[in-house]
């Protein structure tokens, strides 16, 4: 086998990158085919002074290269000659490992203190995610029973009402690891029914590694997704299933912690009027409509400090806290208004409603209050009933529901 070839290819490869200086540091030999910025290297290895081998760094120029020295002595005068090897792919190997190192380290610490967060509401994540990604702002908008919501977390956290299609439509269309008026996409997906989008704003880079955007992805589609399933369960069991009004376990654990604090309540005790009767005429189909259109009144006024409650069967109770006498009998004119506008909509079942309203302000019993609300409801029943308004279906309007649907059917 002939060597030869072989033997000065590697004589060649080892005499590229060889650089000689005298004692006055002045450059008197480089190899022919010398593959670094002579410059960069001589004021690197003058500065050094002498070394038998040392390692020289170039940031700008992403150089990294080894330098091995040895003293030449020729006639009484000694030369320096220098031997490179690049090292620069080795060193951005040993750079990326660190920064991924690093990267899995702070995912590692990012999902630790989101998991840590678990109890808290669907949006809270979103200081860490800024802090994770190095962001100056971070955004959510979720898809919810009555339109998108939006939270954003600058220097705290903001969350707002349902927001315009016109804000948020073009960011539903993002894919994940997309940019679109500056804001990275971070997550784009349905969760548990509800479109989810998370973007974050920086100038720089995301500070995400590019094979961790998935991570995260997935850390906070968990988050959101223990986030909706608790909500609802909470909701469950706060909610009355058939009317969605708050239940009673809801109204006694109310009543114990809060209903004595206001400055001034109004409590409103309500029952339906002729419940048994529809029940045992019309079947129970006909008994929970009549239950649901009466909760439907009260939810017309439900608001921010007046809240409605279905203590079971035909009762209910409604609680308005920090208004005045005045404005406690315009929730209850509010109440009959709806009431009526519902019986206009639907004439085949008329809903009765007896309503018992007590007022208290300063020092007030609540039990008290609750006592003569009751109290004054009976009194409307007897003068509903003596007027003869009750609950009832109208077998007119039965009658033409029944030919409108055979109709059909033929």
């Amino acid at each position: 086998m002939d060597i030869d070839p072989i033997l000065t290819g590697f004589l060649k490869a080892e005499a590229s990158n060889i650089l000689i200086l005298d004692e006055a540091g002045e450059l008197l030999y480089q190899s022919e085919k010398f593959a670094f910025p002579v410059d960069i290297v001589l004021k690197k290895i003058k500065k050094a002074g002498d070394f038998d081998e040392q390692e020289f760094f170039d940031k700008a120029n992403r150089l990294y290269f080894n330098v091995k020295s040895s003293v030449i002595t020729e006639d009484g005068r000694k030369y320096r000659c220098y031997r490179l090897f690049d090292e620069s792919e080795y060193a951005l190997l040993v750079k990326e490992v660190a920064s991924y190192s690093k990267s899995i380290a702070d995912m590692s610490g990012f999902q630790t203190g989101i998991m840590n967060k678990l109890s808290m509401p669907y949006d809270a994540f979103l200081l860490g995610l800024n802090e994770y990604c190095g962001a100056e702002e971070s955004i959510m908008y979720m898809e919810r029973e009555n339109g998108v919501t939006k939270s954003r977390y600058e220097s705290n956290l903001v969350r707002t009402g349902n927001v315009s299609p016109q804000e948020y439509s073009r960011y539903f269309d993002m894919k994940r690891g997309t940019y679109a008026d500056g804001l990275f996409c971070v997550l784009n997906s349905v969760i548990q029914g509800h479109r989810c989008v998370v973007l974050v704003r920086r100038t720089a880079p995301t500070g995400i590694y590019e094979p961790l955007i998935a991570a995260v992805h997935n850390v906070l589609s968990l988050f959101i997704e223990n986030s909706i399933l608790r909500d609802r369960i909470v909701y469950d069991s706060e909610h009355d299933k058939l009317t969605g009004l708050y239940n009673k376990g809801k109204y006694m654990m109310l009543k114990t912690i809060s209903f004595g604090s206001p400055a001034s309540i109004a409590v409103y005790n309500f029952d339906v009027n002729n419940l048994k009767h529809i029940n045992d005429t019309y079947g129970h189909e006909y008994g929970d409509a009549l239950i649901i259109k009466a909760a439907r009144s009260i939810s017309a006024v439900v608001s921010e400090n007046v809240m409605g409650f279905r203590m079971g069967g035909d009762e209910y109770v409604m609680i308005a806290a920090n208004v005045s006498v005045g404005e406690a009998e315009q929730i209850r004119m509010k109440w009959q208004a709806a009431l009526n506008r519902l019986n206009d909509e639907d004439k085949t079942l008329f809903c009765s409603m007896a309503c018992g309203l007590a007022y208290g302000s300063g020092e007030y019993d609540y039990d008290e209050l609750y006592a003569d609300a009751d109290k004054l409801m009976y009194e409307n029943k007897k003068q509903l009933k003596a007027n003869n308004i009750t609950s009832s279906v109208s077998e007119r309007e039965l009658r033409d529901c029944a030919d409108s649907i055979r109709q059909k059917k033929e």
